[in-house]
């Protein structure tokens, strides 16, 4: 798994990760950490690019599941790009495909919460 995490802003964060989204590779906890550490941040917005994900177990679903459910709770999503039909299937098959927002690409979701949240993204 490779993990690329680029701060837009104090209050978007994209995560861009590759390879398996699973607790058995050795880079999950890191991952983890980081997604937790911004959440203590005070980061709830969060685009997640998961288009170069091959695989994806129950504990990567649960690191999604984790930055939407504190999204929900400040009243925003997160976006996910996902078009890998056998990725997306699962989230659909965990119905947590709810409680996110899928997008196609980063400018995508970054357009989202212009429109819903006031975003402001001063790197345009």
């Amino acid at each position: 798994m490779k993990i690329k995490i680029a701060v837009l802003s104090e209050t978007l964060v994209i995560c861009t990760v590759s390879g398996e989204l699973s607790i058995f590779d050795e880079d999950f906890d890191i991952f983890q950490k980081e997604v937790v550490a911004y959440i203590k941040l005070g980061v709830y917005r969060f685009i997640v690019d998961l288009d170069a994900v091959s695989y994806i177990d129950s504990s990567g679903i649960g690191v999604i599941i984790r930055l939407a459910t504190n999204a929900m709770k400040k009243e925003t999503q997160v976006c996910v790009i996902c078009n890998q039909p056998h990725v997306k299937r699962v989230f659909s098959v965990a119905n947590v495909d709810r409680i996110m927002k899928f997008v196609d690409s980063v400018d995508e979701g970054i357009a989202f919460f212009e429109r819903t949240t006031g975003f402001v993204n001063n790197g345009k």
